[in-house]
């Protein structure tokens, strides 16, 4: 049990190195640490995006389960994301299709996996005050 939240926690620290990288942020993306006591939490959060990190060794899909953490997190206000990796896979990130087409809407059943450059690519070119915003907080 201990190993594997290790090993949760190491993919939470990749990941938000990653983004803070990847967009060019000023201050780091830091994990939520009162997310093991408050099930509500995501494990990371820029703007109104709510992301989940999974990490496992085999697989090629997301469980269902998953899905369904991130969008608990993300019940009454922001944008769910779930960025996950199996060993020897490029890191994936599903998110809701309202939120690479805003004519469409957030709460839809329906849904994108995308590869990591195509997420960064969605947040930069559509989330830009989220991520002004990330850098601007105290």
């Amino acid at each position: 049990m201990a190993n594997s939240r290790n090993k949760g926690a190491s993919f939470e620290r990749e990941v938000a190195n990653l983004l803070t990288a990847d967009l060019g942020l000023e201050k780091n993306i830091r994990r939520i640490l009162e997310q093991t006591r408050e099930k509500h939490l995501p494990d990371l959060m820029i703007g109104q995006w709510y992301i989940e990190c999974k990490r496992y060794a085999s697989g090629a899909e997301p469980l269902e389960a998953w899905w369904q953490q991130v969008l608990d997190a993300t019940r009454t206000k922001g944008i769910p994301a779930l960025v996950y990796k199996f060993d020897r896979r490029p890191i994936k990130v599903r998110v809701p299709l309202g939120a690479i087409n805003p004519a469409l809407h957030l709460d839809s059943p329906f849904n994108a996996d995308l590869l990591w450059d195509d997420f960064i690519f969605l947040l930069k070119e559509l989330y830009k005050e989220d991520i002004r915003a990330h850098d601007l907080e105290d």
